[in-house]
């Protein structure tokens, strides 16, 4: 059986307040959102917001680095929570748009 489990998503950093860093089992990381706006047919804008967990120092650390709403492109793998079941992406990579 092979598993392919790769995520490549684009749009714009948004940065959680309150409760940005985080630990768990695997380590300390550091919670954001990717946001991305796709028009509707009706012509409304639907606003996703795609929650992202970086435990990577570098990947941490650049991220706290950014402004709000800077355009970037995240790879990595689509996980759940083992606490909530709730779905996020593991970043393994980062970039600036």
């Amino acid at each position: 059986m092979v598993l392919e489990n790769n995520v490549k998503v684009a749009g714009l950093l948004h940065l959680i307040k309150g409760h940005m860093e985080d630990e768990n089992q695997l380590g300390h990381y550091v919670n954001f959102s990717l946001k991305q706006d796709t028009p509707c047919e009706d012509g409304r804008v639907r606003h996703d917001f795609l929650r992202m967990r970086a435990y990577d120092l570098e990947i941490q650390e650049w991220v706290k680095s950014q402004a709000e709403g800077t355009p970037i492109r995240v790879q990595g793998e689509a996980k759940s929570s083992l606490g909530s079941g709730e779905m996020y992406i593991l970043v393994r990579n980062i970039e600036k748009l």
